[in-house]
């Protein structure tokens, strides 16, 4: 059975991800840090008649994406699309990131990125797969008080584009979905947590969708139809793009 792995699958857009792939007819690897979160996702697909399986699995290490790798493999067999999903926001201009900060933004949201990828690689090369990054609209564009967060996802913008370069001739296509703002339980719970109050709160959130002509937050499940595109044949004449999903953020000033 066709098979994707997907990270960050526990929450948000690796929900919806992961949902939408399923209903596309897909085996899902539902693999998340937060395991129980992860088994929450597999579980709702499953009653829903549904191939869904959950794994823990740290992106920022080698040794369990290896295993969620060998977990794939002994269920399914195969690999034949990879959401390299799995991210965190890590908050903090110049002057006030530590160098500790800026290592593990860089070590989630960028060397994850790169684990995943060197890790499924083989398996989709004998598939002819595809490989999709979730990257960021602050990885193509500025953003202030992210610049530990926009380096990494550049930096996923700028891997996305060499390996399409390396493995477009072997038959793997590699492409890149970058959200602009998207309301998900973990957006919602940063801003909470500077919020003075609930008006507070209401105020940050109207403040950050006042910068985007269409003028709302995005939902999960509207990016996972975009993830869908990429990852499948709907877009077979298409490798090494990076898809803003953003209400016209960048396109419209």
């Amino acid at each position: 059975m066709r098979t994707a792995v997907v990270t960050g699958a526990g929450s948000g857009i690796g929900r919806a991800v992961a949902a939408r792939l399923a209903f596309d007819g897909l085996a899902v690897l539902c693999a998340d840090l937060n395991e129980s979160a992860a088994a929450e996702t597999a579980a709702e697909l499953t009653r829903a008649g549904y191939a869904a399986r959950a794994v823990h699995a740290d992106i920022a290490d080698e040794v369990s994406v290896a295993a969620m790798v060998a977990q794939t493999l002994e269920w399914t067999g195969r690999i034949d699309i990879c959401i390299a999903n799995a991210g965190a926001m890590i908050e903090g201009d110049l002057l006030s990131l530590s160098l500790e900060q800026w290592n593990r933004a860089l070590e989630i949201n960028a060397t994850g990125a790169f684990l995943t990828a060197r890790a499924v690689m083989p398996h989709l090369l004998v598939q002819g797969g595809t490989l999709v990054f979730t990257a960021s609209t602050v990885g193509l564009a500025g953003m202030k008080g992210v610049a530990a967060y926009s380096a990494a996802k550049g930096a996923v913008v700028a891997l996305t584009r060499q390996l399409a370069a390396d493995y477009a001739a072997r038959g793997v296509r590699v492409n890149a979905v970058a959200p602009g703002a998207v309301r998900t339980p973990l957006s919602e719970s940063q801003f909470r947590a500077r919020a003075r109050d609930d008006d507070d709160f209401e105020a940050q959130l109207k403040q950050v969708i006042a910068r985007y002509p269409i003028s709302r937050w995005g939902t999960a499940p509207e990016i996972a139809e975009v993830v869908l595109f990429l990852a499948t044949e709907r877009s077979s004449w298409m490798t090494g793009q990076i898809i803003p999903v953003d209400g016209g953020l960048l396109e419209v000033r």
